[in-house]
């Protein structure tokens, strides 16, 4: 869209070039008809062709390209924009050396504008300055985000600008092009990949190098790491790739846990040292050892290639018995282990704390980078702002010398679109005026009809802020997204859209909409889940996935394979087999009640001390909630251990002839053990699904039925989550088939 702009770009702090064209300024392009040509030698041609499609949008005028030949120059009398290496020449100074290759260099010169970066990409880094100095903005991958002014004359004067980042690497999944964007930098490869020991090559001759584990060898992705020869043939393989050319790699472990059991291993980790978050021995000491043996032989044999690893799962800690490694390591500190959507700052919560202390010990130990999401993983259905999240976390990053971001992102501009262009804004510069260039979003974005959208993010974003819940996934967004907050959000975007002027502004605020209306939707389906109305469950669910479908059909969200975020992974085996046990031949008998009794179990004693008999004492039992609300929402502090929950069910006076089923939607433990009336009536494994044990002929009629649950709440599934966390039912009807298994998009 082209809207009428001034010469005069107002002055923006951050990214945004301050700039206010001088009177008599030279002019490249005047009442539509182009006045110059862009200039280079042949090393700036996509930069070159940027301006020309970027100018000619704005104005109509189409620049002349001129390829320079050796010891040619535009004519001093000429206006033109030079670029790259000819910039330099005529006088442009040198662009600020980085280690990523993206400094840059704008300056106004008698008729020219000089323009040049450390290489071809950070040259179309300052065309891209240059560019948003007249007003263009992309702010999302989609036809909805591109912001390009009209104007009729553009000038070249007023401009003396030296930049460089202050993060070597950025990155945001899924956003604008990096010319437009200037992410990128240097390459910090991060992911999990132990490529170097493959077993069709050394398993039969070798399988010491492999990890021990249940009492053998086994070949496969783990390696026995406190093996000398394991990190020769690692550095080896580094090496040989370093002499074609690559500087870096990872040196991570595989995703998982299958850590060796090999004496020598075991000796590395350091006694009571505690994952937090998985309640088992941190593995960070043996792993950084072995990164260490690794990067000191790199360092000799191939000086200056970087080995990056992720300081992720029962290895996020910093190390206890490590003060000294190779200068050629790098750690990737990934947010997966702690609360995904506060920040450093915030007093709430005791998990980004911790993870701010994390951060500055790896950092004292060596450089970093930061592997995060810009969602709360894993969920993807509602708008949730990060806005704070990220005003707090990039700064941080960057006090600790941080070398890069890595920014797990879902494309849906519906749900996150304001937080995802600031993270790409603040990661060039950390200390940039966030509010500025977000006000600079909505207002490029929804002209009059700006101050009800930014009241509308300010809104969630205050809601997210201030949520004292911490878990991921679906449990938590009740806490945020209440039915006041949908009601008050709605009434800003109604101002919005009778604000907007035009049918592109009006359909940005329909983008916002779309996005409103999943949370709409969440809460129809979570409420009628609650209430085991799985029929309206059902209805509400396919009505959001159509919603869904037609946002990803207008780019209102361009996720690809996530355009249902993860509702038919988690949501989808929870609501049909409620479904499937509630109508047809089989219905629905009683529901139990949300508040059970609860305890903690850490010596496994309950089963021994007759936890599930009627007479246990009321002593060390408490009221929680189940379906309602976390254990973490309701101020209990999670422990990976036992869990034990009681409640009382009256059955009917009358109960159905047929099979008798306890129906759990979804319990976060396993293995899970079921008692009624202090008889054992079944057992099952697997956390997180449905499941059920068959009660017949255990009920007693018309009467109150104990019914009591154990279930091993051992290992994290999802962050602070554990025990019983949605509806439990007795239903009658034979079991029926289990539903089709939904495939992760």
């Amino acid at each position: 869209m082209k809207r009428a702009a001034h010469r005069t770009v107002a002055a923006l702090a951050g990214l945004f070039l301050a700039t206010t064209w001088p009177a008599g300024a030279v002019d490249i392009v005047r009442e539509g008809k182009p006045l110059g040509a862009v200039w280079h030698r042949g090393d700036a041609k996509e930069a070159a062709a940027d301006l020309v499609e970027f100018v000619a949008k704005m104005s109509g005028a189409k620049l002349d390209v001129r390829l320079a030949a050796e010891g040619q120059r535009p004519p001093a009398g000429e206006p033109a924009i030079v670029l790259g290496a000819l910039a330099i020449e005529m006088g442009l100074k040198p662009p600020p050396k980085t280690a990523s290759l993206d400094g840059y260099c704008l300056q106004s010169k008698d008729n020219h504008l000089l323009m040049a970066g450390e290489t071809a990409m950070s040259t179309r880094f300052a065309v891209t300055h240059f560019l948003e100095a007249l007003g263009c903005r992309w702010f999302m991958a989609n036809r909805l985000g591109e912001v390009i002014p009209e104007l009729k004359s553009i000038s070249l004067g007023g401009l003396d600008v030296s930049e460089k980042p202050d993060f070597i690497y950025r990155n945001v999944w899924g956003f604008v092009p990096n010319a437009r964007s200037r992410l990128g930098g240097t390459d910090l490869p991060n992911r999990h990949d132990w490529e170097h020991v493959p077993a069709d090559k050394y398993f039969k001759d070798h399988p010491e190098y492999y990890a021990l584990r249940g009492g053998e060898r086994r070949p496969g992705g783990w390696l026995c790491t406190s093996n000398p020869e394991v990190a020769r043939l690692f550095a080896e393989a580094y090496v040989a790739k370093a002499k074609k050319g690559v500087k870096a790699d990872t040196i991570s472990p595989p995703d998982g846990r299958g850590f060796c059991e090999c004496d020598k291993c075991k000796a590395l980790d350091v006694p009571g040292y505690i994952e937090p978050s998985s309640g088992t021995l941190s593995m960070s000491d043996r792993y950084v050892r072995f990164f260490d043996a690794v990067g000191q032989q790199v360092a000799r044999d191939a000086p200056g290639f970087i080995l990056s690893f992720y300081c992720y799962s029962d290895y996020t800690l910093p190390p206890k018995t490590v003060t000294k490694v190779a200068g050629n390591l790098c750690g990737w500190v990934t947010t997966i282990r702690f609360c995904r959507i506060h920040g450093v700052n915030n007093p709430r919560c005791e998990s980004r704390q911790r993870y701010k202390a994390v951060v500055e010990a790896w950092a004292k130990l060596m450089p970093t980078a930061c592997y995060d999401y810009n969602y709360n993983l894993a969920e993807v259905t509602v708008p949730i702002s990060k806005i704070t999240y990220l005003k707090e976390n990039i700064p941080f990053l960057k006090s600790t010398g941080c070398w890069g971001i890595n920014l797990e992102s879902m494309s849906a501009w519906n749900l996150y679109g304001p937080h995802t262009y600031l993270a790409s804004r603040l990661m060039w510069r950390a200390d940039a005026d966030a509010d500025a260039i977000l006000h600079d979003y909505y207002a490029k974005l929804f002209g009059k009809a700006a101050p009800h959208v930014k009241a509308y993010w300010e809104r969630i974003d205050k809601a997210v802020r201030e949520a004292d819940v911490h878990v991921g996934c679906f449990h938590g967004v009740h806490a945020i997204w209440t039915p006041e907050l949908v009601k008050q959000c709605e009434a800003d975007l109604d101002a919005a859209a009778r604000t907007a002027e035009g049918d592109v502004e009006r359909e940005r605020v329909a983008l916002f909409r779309s996005g409103l209306e999943n949370a709409r939707y969440f809460l129809a389906v979570r409420e009628a889940i609650n209430h085991c109305a799985f029929a309206a469950a059902k209805a509400s669910y396919d009505a959001w996935l159509k919603h869904m479908d037609d946002a990803f059909a207008k780019q209102y969200s361009t996720m690809g394979g996530y355009k249902r975020g993860y509702a038919e992974w988690f949501l989808k085996p929870l609501i049909e087999s409620g479904l499937a046990r509630t109508t047809g031949e089989r219905k629905l008998v009683a529901q139990l009640p949300d508040e059970w009794d609860f305890r903690y179990d850490p010596s496994d004693a309950g089963e021994k001390e007759g936890w599930f008999k009627a007479d246990v004492p009321p002593e060390g039992w408490r009221k929680v909630k189940t379906y309602s609300a976390t254990l973490n929402e309701q101020g209990i502090p999670e422990q990976l251990t036992w869990m034990w929950y009681r409640t009382r069910l009256k059955a009917p006076d009358a109960l159905p002839a047929g099979p008798l089923h306890l129906w759990f939607g979804e319990v976060d433990g396993s293995p899970t053990k079921v008692w009624l009336n202090g008889e054992f009536v079944g057992e099952f494994v697997g956390a997180r699904k449905p499941s059920e044990v068959e009660v017949t002929g255990k009920l007693l009629a018309g009467r109150e039925n104990l019914v009591v649950m154990k279930t091993g709440h051992l290992s994290i599934s999802e962050l602070m989550l554990g025990g019983i966390v949605r509806p439990v039912m007795l239903y009658a009807g034979p079991k029926p088939e289990p539903p089709a298994k939904a495939k992760k998009p």
